[in-house]
């Protein structure tokens, strides 16, 4: 059991280290504008409509290109978010999330007592697997995360995490709208950035073009 224990510990410990190398240490949201060296990917085809089967298919095809150019990582997180309001309880999501995942219970749960906006109280539920011991096959899950605002798991919108602790790296697929990729290095993004161009979000452009148009290892603001 010591063993076990030293283990959770490290998961728990190494994810949270690379959020401190990617300079964001409490998973603030969004993931893109809390991070210094991100790229922000449009997910959803702008030249469909969101009622177009071709949409969504499309959204989940580049959401897996990108999963898929970015693998493999080494630890998975899902945060859940919890009020005194809600009804369903935390086991019933828990095994739903597995049901999608077909992943074994998590290596490791935390909680963490906080407030939302307005000050009210709300509860941080931590959910880690490590990837390294328990391999994860992605396809469903970014589906379905792709699928939260058509009567989908809600609790996936924003709250899953896909993560490489050797090399920080994150990847953050949100819903069917769009993906963040944060690293600690530019240069682990640069691939991405150049390959994938053309998915860029438009919005944030500005930002992503003045990152990686200074010399490396310079800050980019």
């Amino acid at each position: 059991m010591p063993k076990k224990k030293k283990e959770i510990l490290m998961l728990f410990e190494r994810t949270f280290s690379a959020l401190e190398a990617m300079g964001n240490p409490r998973l603030q949201l969004p993931i893109f504008y809390e991070s210094p060296i991100s790229l922000r990917f449009e997910i959803g085809p702008e030249e469909y409509s969101t009622r177009d089967p071709r949409y969504l298919r499309l959204a989940q095809w580049r959401a897996a290109f990108l999963y898929a150019k970015a693998a493999p990582f080494d630890t998975l997180l899902w945060v859940l978010y919890r009020t005194p309001l809600e009804e369903t309880e935390i086991p019933e999501l828990l095994s739903r999330f597995q049901e999608i995942t077909r992943l074994p219970l998590p290596a490791e749960v935390l909680e963490q007592e906080t407030t939302d906006s307005d000050g009210d109280p709300l509860i941080r539920v931590f959910f880690f697997w490590d990837l390294n011991q328990t391999p994860l096959k992605a396809d469903n899950l970014l589906t379905e995360i792709t699928r939260t605002d058509y009567r989908g798991f809600r609790e996936l919108s924003s709250a899953v995490f896909f993560f490489r602790t050797d090399t920080p790296f994150l990847l953050h697929l949100y819903d069917d709208r769009g993906m963040d990729l944060v690293a600690a290095d530019k240069e682990v993004l640069r691939p991405f950035y150049e390959d994938c161009h053309n998915w860029l979000l438009d919005y944030d452009l500005p930002r992503m073009n003045k990152i990686f148009a200074n010399p490396k290892d310079t800050e980019p603001f």
